[in-house]
């Protein structure tokens, strides 16, 4: 199921427009957030437990950079 343009928004709403990714593999300070702004068209929500819900609680908002650090990018 997709998630909706609804959760999308709330999603963007809550990261305050910011990258919500905090892992260590990626490129920012390790474990501090990534300070990287969420462009329109460049940012993805990523499920937090594979093939979870497509809930709020379920997702964070990543820059693509971060995302595709992910263990599950790419997966289905």
């Amino acid at each position: 199921m997709a998630i909706t343009k609804e959760t999308r928004r709330a999603l963007y709403a809550r990261a305050g427009g910011r990258c919500e990714c905090h892992m260590r593999v990626c490129d920012h300070p390790a474990g501090r957030r990534c300070p990287r702004g969420l462009v329109y068209g460049y940012w993805e929500a990523h499920h937090r437990v594979a093939n979870g819900p497509d809930t709020l609680s379920n997702l964070t908002a990543m820059c693509a950079t971060c995302h595709k650090n992910t263990r599950t990018y790419g997966s289905d």
